[in-house]
């Protein structure tokens, strides 16, 4: 591998995400990079009688509603499964066996996190939802059957929920 990294020259602290100017050098050519240092995050494939457990939630970014996995930012030191199991419980209370599915990085030409995708099956539903203050979120059981077809038709459009749900397809 050519590319080294030398050093971080600086790093702006944004809470959920750092912003690094980091030097690199690669074949004798030193340059500055930007890197986007985030935690990682979890995405939940909850299955709850031939159906899957999703969210519609608002999100800041394009001021709109829209239908994903529950998921979320998995704790220092915590490991994928186990962020799984509590996003999951947190924001739809579901609960049930899981299962690590997959790893995928979002976006490596900018972030330095991992995704992981988590399969609960036979998921059952119980009384309290624990949620954060701005989350609004909405839980809507969606047909197996019928992914394929809401994907096609636009109504699924966040890139990690596909990928995620790619995954789930691929097993």
């Amino acid at each position: 591998m050519d590319w080294h990294k030398r050093q971080i020259i600086n790093t702006t602290d944004y809470r959920v995400f750092q912003v690094n100017t980091t030097e690199f050098t690669y074949q004798a050519q030193s340059a500055e990079f930007y890197q986007i240092a985030a935690p990682n995050w979890v995405n939940i494939i909850a299955i709850h009688n031939d159906c899957i457990v999703m969210i519609r939630q608002f999100r800041i970014g394009i001021e709109d509603y829209v239908l994903e996995l529950p998921g979320g930012i998995v704790d220092r030191d915590e490991p994928p499964l186990i962020a799984g199991r509590r996003e999951l419980s947190e924001e739809t209370g579901y609960i049930g066996e899981a299962q690590v599915i997959g790893v995928m990085h979002p976006n490596p030409a900018l972030f330095t996190n991992q995704l992981t995708t988590v399969l609960v099956s036979n998921s059952t539903q119980r009384d309290t939802i624990s949620r954060e203050m701005f989350e609004d979120i909405k839980v809507v059981l969606v047909p197996i059957k019928d992914l394929k077809t809401k994907i096609a038709h636009g109504e699924i459009t966040n890139a990690l929920t596909l990928a995620s749900l790619m995954q789930y397809f691929s097993l």
